[in-house]
């Protein structure tokens, strides 16, 4: 059986070599470091190795971390999970707004047991161990999640182009945020 992964993960990396060319051609105050690591799903290895041999963690000011954005089943919906334990970054994800996506904070406070908390689920869990702040975005679990139907014809064409223009404006955002903090 084949399992294409199209949001858990490809639409998390196909997004980062986009975000990587705007940023390209935009560049920001602070120094973007784009990794696709391996390993997610047993424990985030390839996050563990990358910040055990990154030279310079304590100069790391944020971890964006995007996995499964591609898909949202009823409602064009994507969460930016990290401010319940960064709550100064909530002020200026909440100057960011879509047409199209409905932007919604969560998954990450341990005391909301209507939602899962997504604070360890995933490669940013890596960061925050190690006291890095991070922002995640994603989609709740939809119908194909780890399922052979996580392919290309399952994905929602304008909410992921849409998506991923409100992960790169809330990186322009926290760039800006990030460097009035200084």
């Amino acid at each position: 059986m084949i399992f294409n992964g199209a949001d858990d993960n490809a639409s998390g990396v196909a997004a980062l070599f986009t975000i990587a060319e705007y940023f390209k051609n935009n560049p920001l105050k602070h120094t973007l470091i784009f990794a696709a690591v391996d390993g997610e799903e047993i424990g985030s290895v390839g996050a563990e190795v990358l910040l055990k041999n990154y030279a310079n963690k304590e100069n790391i000011a944020l971890n964006v971390n995007m996995d499964m954005i591609a898909h949202s089943d009823y409602y064009p919906e994507l969460y930016i999970s990290g401010t319940y334990h960064y709550p100064n970054f909530k002020k200026t994800l909440n100057k960011v707004k879509s047409d199209y996506v409905t932007i919604l904070f969560g998954h990450d406070d341990p005391e909301k047991i209507e939602q899962s908390d997504w604070t360890l689920s995933s490669d940013h869990r890596v960061f925050f161990k190690e006291k890095i702040p991070f922002i995640y975005f994603g989609v709740e679990d939809h119908k194909d999640y780890h399922r052979p139907t996580d392919k290309f014809a399952t994905i929602n064409q304008k909410f992921y182009v849409e998506s991923v223009k409100v992960i790169i404006r809330s990186i322009e955002a926290l760039d800006g945020y990030l460097m009035e903090k200084k």
